[in-house]
């Protein structure tokens, strides 16, 4: 009897076994061959389309660089910034799914939907290829998946599974720099022109930041043309702890065509170097890559494989030559051509009602001054210098931190100028500046949110401070800083007599500019308001402004308008080069070169006059 029972039990115990087994294998063949679904991911309608791209002699546009072009082209026209496409990575066209989830790609987890489609996916291209190599029969979603290769084998499919990467798309961000670009467009072509760089690098802020001032990459790129912080202060921008110029429009787009200039002259010395033709169609794709790249990269990358971009994209090795390099050539051409054919994607896009103000002075500031002051001595609203000053951080908002010594501040436009008010407020009260913290020097057994807690401090901001790491880990010995309460700006107990302010008045005919004041111009048929300002080196809102016109204010043939007066000559001296001059009169080095028929690249020469324009 004993043995009888045991002897059913392992019997059952093996048909168990059998069960389990089978079931397992049944599940192994499953996912490994019989193509899992992946739940959400939604297969194209209709695959990436085919474009006929604006290229010229200035910008060639490579066949085999097309589909790349063509998969950029719709992910700024195509998809918005909540769908997540992915694609291979060699061959963007190749375009697998798309997923709707909030922000796309952006901000995936390890084991989040992102990477479990990617993983999902990742198996049916594998499975495909192990049925391929078998000579299998493939179903219906096989056959779609395998049509997307035109006939690569089981070697390449295979290579492709580990390739997937996820994209996210852009097209409502490309609408909405669209509706910005026109107001920045003015001072993006006189930057470049003034550097004698093609106009078509108009464009690329709708790769790099997508027409936002305020943008801020995790890397620490700022503004609208994303300027690292030692690039910029290489390019003369002044970035520190008050000022960041690479917020500033006007003066990040001077920065990024003096970069592009660099960029055009050291990489046609290497290419040249290597032995290569020079033409502008060759250079300017290493030359627009090296914005992301750097151009000492594009200078090695030359040495390389020399002035051919499509060996770049093939042949040259560097661990840093990723694919957000390689796709940096192809999306500046798909955002030009897409904004080129805005209508086409968009209809028409209104420029954004936004109450920018075109018109302002300048003021110099001889000491240390606050912004509060500013406001409060001129009589103008914080929120107008704000947006007047994009340059200015926070520390000067918040009254932490006086605006510098020799800073020029733009100021609501008056007329008359600002003496008056100028030479009020330097007759009043030095302010000075108190540090917000202590310094306290670490003592065995202290931790940084032991010494922050000890002197009534946030944890957080004693971190932050000191830009210790995540951990707050400090050292025996060291000295750090406690943040207080008693930072900001205060009244100097002994008032000092500061210096009078100097400054510029944009849109008045002052005395260091020219004599004659304004002179009458006749309207002429085929004139608007902004070409008769660019005939007289003037900006079109102060010709409107001096005219008591607005944007909306129409001009008939026969009118007669102030422009700017005659203009007045510098006989250059030795150590003087075109831009120091123009400087030294305060118009643009752009005006300066024009008004003269020159280059940024002209020598000019002791006893050599030179025309200053009037500036309005």
């Amino acid at each position: 009897m004993y043995s009888s029972w045991m002897k059913k039990n392992v019997i059952r115990g093996q048909v168990n076994l059998r069960v389990t087994l089978l079931f397992a294998l049944t599940f192994f063949t499953l996912s490994a061959f019989a193509l899992p679904a992946i739940a959400k991911l939604k297969p194209l309608d209709k695959p990436v389309a085919r474009y006929q791209l604006q290229c010229n002699e200035t910008f060639s546009c490579p066949v085999s660089l097309q589909p790349r072009v063509a998969f950029w082209v719709e992910v700024f026209s195509r998809w918005d910034t909540n769908t997540a496409v992915f694609h291979d990575k060699a061959n963007p066209s190749r375009v697998y799914g798309t997923l709707s989830r909030f922000e796309g790609c952006r901000n995936s987890k390890k084991n989040g939907i992102i990477d479990k489609e990617r993983k999902a996916l990742k198996k049916q291209l594998e499975a495909l290829a192990f049925k391929l190599d078998k000579g299998e029969s493939l179903n219906q979603q096989q056959l779609k998946l395998h049509a997307l290769f035109n006939g690569s084998t089981s070697k390449e499919i295979n290579a492709a599974a580990n390739r997937i990467r996820c994209q996210s798309g852009n097209k409502d961000r490309m609408r909405e720099a669209l509706s910005h670009y026109e107001y920045y467009l003015p001072t993006i072509l006189s930057a470049l022109k003034s550097q004698n760089i093609s106009s078509e690098l108009q464009y690329l802020p709708f790769v790099e930041s997508a027409f936002n001032p305020n943008a801020l990459s995790h890397v620490g790129a700022a503004g609208m043309w994303q300027i690292m912080p030692a690039t910029g202060r290489k390019l003369g921008l002044v970035v520190d702890d008050r000022v960041d110029q690479r917020y500033d429009p006007h003066s990040a787009s001077y920065a990024a065509a003096a970069y592009f200039r660099d960029s055009v002259d050291t990489l046609t010395l290497a290419a040249k170097n290597k032995g290569s033709k020079v033409t502008d169609k060759d250079l300017t794709p290493f030359v627009i890559t090296s914005y992301n790249y750097g151009v000492r990269g594009m200078e090695r990358a030359i040495d390389q494989v020399g002035l051919d971009y499509e060996r770049l994209l093939t042949e040259y090795k560097s661990p840093s030559f990723q694919t957000a390099v390689k796709n940096f050539y192809a999306s500046f051409l798909a955002a030009r051509y897409v904004a080129k054919n805005a209508e086409t994607y968009f209809g028409i896009v209104q420029p954004k009602k936004v109450d920018r103000i075109g018109s302002y002075n300048i003021i110099e500031l001889s000491r240390g001054t606050s912004a509060k002051r500013v406001s409060s001595s001129l009589g103008v609203d914080i929120d107008v210098l704000k947006k007047l000053n994009p340059s200015f951080r926070k520390v000067i908002w918040d009254h932490k931190a006086l605006i510098p010594k020799g800073q020029k501040v733009k100021v609501a436009y008056r007329e008359e100028g600002w003496n008056t008010a100028l030479s009020k407020m330097n007759k009043l009260p030095l302010e000075v500046e108190r540090s917000g913290y202590k310094w306290h020097r670490v003592r065995s057994g202290q931790t940084a949110c032991g010494i922050a807690e000890k002197n009534g401090a946030s944890c957080r901001a004693l971190i932050r401070l000191n830009k210790l790491n995540s951990k707050g880990t400090i050292y025996v010995g060291k000295k750090i800083k406690v943040p207080t309460k008693t930072g900001g700006i205060f009244i100097a107990k002994n008032e000092q007599k500061a210096n009078q302010v100097q400054y510029v008045n944009e849109g008045e005919a002052a005395s260091n500019y020219a004599s004659s004041g304004y002179e009458n111009y006749r309207v002429k048929r085929g004139d608007t308001a902004c070409s008769i300002a660019e005939k007289f080196n003037m900006t079109c809102s102060k010709l409107l402004a001096i005219n008591n016109l607005t944007r909306q204010s129409v001009i008939i043939s026969g009118q007669k308008l102030k422009v700017s007066g005659s203009d007045k000559w510098h006989k250059v001296t030795s150590g003087e080069g075109a831009c120091y001059i123009a400087e030294k009169y305060r118009v643009a080095c752009s005006s300066l070169l024009k008004a003269n028929g020159l280059s940024i690249n002209s020598v000019i020469k002791v006893g050599q006059r030179l025309k200053i324009p009037h500036r309005i």
